[in-house]
């Protein structure tokens, strides 16, 4: 009989104001995500993080990212399943949710909560315990970071011809 192997699961979560109506954004999000290699394709995005720490090192790989529209029942807000895969394993594979909460008539906070595995073995979560979550949260609030800017030209485009 073999021992099954037990898989560590770290939850993360993080958030960003945007000068952009709510609906507008998750709409943009889902648009833009899905069109970045062209429609039909897998949208490929080059995730960064700066390990300050050591010497300014930048850790960058490119991850096949993925949304998907979630259909809410009544008037719940709308939800973006998103998920990727890198095309390496320094960043491991995630799934979650974006979500934009209103925070007033052209303002939101766009934020993202998900899992994502640890990588195998005990060296493996040590490392991600040390550094990797440090490198997961920070890779995420770039994605944010990302998205907030894309969003937000838009929208500021789309306003100054409306």
């Amino acid at each position: 009989m073999h021992a099954q192997r037990m898989r560590a699961v770290r939850e993360l979560s993080a958030s960003t104001p945007v000068k952009a109506p709510s609906g507008f954004a998750l709409a943009f999000l889902n648009t833009y995500v899905g069109d970045l290699n062209g429609p039909g394709t897998d949208s490929t995005l080059p995730m960064r993080y700066t390990i300050t720490q050591l010497a300014g090192l930048t850790l960058e790989r490119d991850v096949t990212v993925r949304v998907e529209y979630m259909p809410q029942p009544h008037d719940a807000p709308a939800l973006l399943r998103i998920c990727w895969e890198p095309d390496a394993t320094i960043f491991p594979s995630f799934e979650g949710m974006l979500h934009a909460e209103a925070t007033g008539e052209y303002s939101c906070t766009l934020s993202i909560t998900g899992t994502y595995d640890v990588p195998g073995g005990v060296a493996g979560q040590l490392f991600d315990a040390v550094v990797g979550v440090r490198i997961a949260h920070g890779t995420l609030e770039g994605l944010l970071e990302q998205f907030r800017g894309a969003i937000e030209d838009d929208y500021k485009r789309r306003m100054e011809y409306a």
